[in-house]
């Protein structure tokens, strides 16, 4: 079997490692970039076992990988604190996706992380590249997780393209099928509740999630989407596939794979946009609101990039699992439904708490791209409190 490495400018060392510990009982294809190449060439007249040097182009020509579809890619990963959980730590992988993306688009599914620490395998049967204009010119459903679903027929949707999130599948088996298309876009949720996501979605539908968690959400028919803050304005909105933009809700994820797809209408449902939670503390709201500011505008520099680093080594050393009980809600703390199903919120599950005003300015973000280039967004939730896209009644579109 034919085995493939990638080798990075600063790898070089590691790749020696890998090819003396693999020695020569299989021939070995290093991929290089041309700022790699004499590197390639090195180790190729070093090591017998190395029988082809392949340079990916700017078209990222297709390779013949061998099967499985696994490359090494000898290069050591910082690990770094779960957000919400932060004595566990995971592989930072996303300095590694322009890399992955280019690997993936030349036919590898399986990328194995070699380093000192050891080996470890991601496996990447998706990424958003698949997916573009897939569906274009088809409409779609966008499906929140708002009460007002059980005041429709939800039947009614059993054929057509549907993009659900989080515990939506708790209703599939009143409505009779399951999304087209699922994702999970909060830190909090992936990191608390992975394990309940990998073994409750269906195994055959698309999961979409945000690539940093690669390492840690371990589902079949997995798609990682890069994730990015906007630099350029307050709130972008993204219609190709190499970068989405970070918004208040999943929906907002959601909506911009749809966009991607060539979806056109695309029909929001249970979109109550309605919280009877309590508000907490607005200092935090501003204090976190001023820190995301600063990262716009100053995320290139190297003292908040020195700032960041010693930001992360504090997670790393902390011993609490515990978040500040203003940027949480539990099931005790709502006023009235928060969901279309009970089981939503049972076992005292925890919630960042929402940000309407946010989200609101991510909507409208998107409404003006829809209407920029004649894309069609509609609300069709029951007395919803969105306001951000034409409002339709939901009878009246079967």
């Amino acid at each position: 079997m034919n085995r493939f490495i990638y080798l990075f400018e600063q790898g070089g060392w590691l790749a020696r490692r890998w090819l003396a510990a693999h020695g020569a009982e299989a021939p070995v294809t290093l991929i290089c970039d041309a700022e790699t190449k004499p590197m390639a060439e090195a180790l190729r007249a070093q090591h017998p076992s190395v029988t082809v040097v392949h340079a990916l182009d700017a078209a990222d020509a297709a390779i013949t990988p061998s099967s499985p579809p696994r490359v090494v890619l000898p290069v050591s990963c910082d690990m770094v604190p779960l957000r919400y959980n932060p004595p566990v730590q995971m592989p930072d992988v996303a300095p590694l996706y322009p890399v992955i993306r280019r690997l993936w688009r030349a036919g590898f599914r399986e990328f194995e992380l070699f380093s000192l620490a050891g080996s470890r395998t991601l496996a990447v049967p998706h990424l958003l590249d698949a997916f573009r204009n897939r569906h274009q010119g088809r409409r779609c459903f966008v499906v929140g997780n708002g009460p007002s679903l059980n005041a429709i027929d939800m039947t009614r949707l059993k054929d057509e393209l549907t993009l659900g999130a989080n515990r939506g599948y708790l209703g599939f088996p009143d409505w009779g099928f399951a999304f087209t298309y699922w994702g999970v876009y909060d830190p909090l949720q992936i990191e608390a509740y992975h394990g309940e996501y990998e073994a409750q979605v269906p195994p055959d539908i698309v999961k979409f999630f945000p690539f940093q968690y690669l390492p840690l959400l371990d589902v079949a028919n997995g798609c990682p989407v890069f994730m990015d803050w906007p630099r350029a304005t307050a709130r972008q909105f993204a219609d190709t596939p190499e970068t989405l933009y970070v918004g208040y809700s999943v929906v907002y994820m959601l909506l911009q794979i749809a966009a991607v797809m060539g979806c056109d209408p695309i029909v929001l449902v249970g979109m109550d946009h309605r919280y009877h939670i309590p508000r907490r503390n607005r200092l935090s709201r501003m204090v976190r609101l001023a820190g995301k500011w600063v990262a716009r505008h100053y995320d290139h520099t190297a003292w908040y990039k020195a700032g960041r680093a010693a930001a992360r080594e504090i997670m790393k050393s902390r011993a609490t699992k515990e978040l500040p009980p203003s940027r949480m809600w539990q099931a005790d703390d709502a006023a009235g439904p928060t969901h279309f199903d009970a089981r939503y919120t049972q076992e005292r599950r925890r919630f960042l708490m929402p940000r309407p005003e946010d989200a609101e300015r991510d909507y409208a973000c998107a409404a003006q791209w829809a209407a920029a280039r004649g894309v069609r967004i509609l609300n069709a939730t029951p007395d919803s409190a969105l306001t951000a896209f034409p409002i339709v009644a939901y009878d009246s579109l079967f």
